[in-house]
């Protein structure tokens, strides 16, 4: 198999599991828990502050993964004029820095 191919899907996994993710989030469905959403003393001090937070929070990621899902799709799509070393970074921005966008936002939301 192309080693390109190879990075390109390990990098669309992830898009996905940002995307599966945070649909519970977005629908509210989370309830306050020690695991799974934005866990943090003011978002534990109120469940209406739980469930706002953890909403934004969850398009927030949601949108993320959507947006690394595109760019991941779009380095499939050309992917014989890059370089591997080329896809590999690109991939990895796509991944880090949506998310790292979307924690940010959500934090400065809380």
């Amino acid at each position: 198999m192309d080693p390109k191919f190879k990075v390109i899907i390990s990098l669309i996994f992830p898009s996905i599991l940002f995307i599966a993710a945070a649909i519970p989030l977005v629908l509210q469905k989370v309830p306050p828990n020690g695991l799974y959403g934005f866990r943090l003393r003011k978002t534990f001090s109120d469940k209406d502050i739980w469930y706002k937070a953890n909403r934004f929070g969850g398009i927030a990621v949601l949108a993320a993964g959507a947006v690394s899902l595109i760019g991941c799709l779009i380095l499939f799509l050309h992917k014989e004029a890059l370089s591997f070393w080329t896809i590999k970074d690109i991939g990895l921005g796509l991944l880090v820095v949506p998310v790292a966008v979307a924690i940010g936002m959500t934090l400065l939301y809380i």
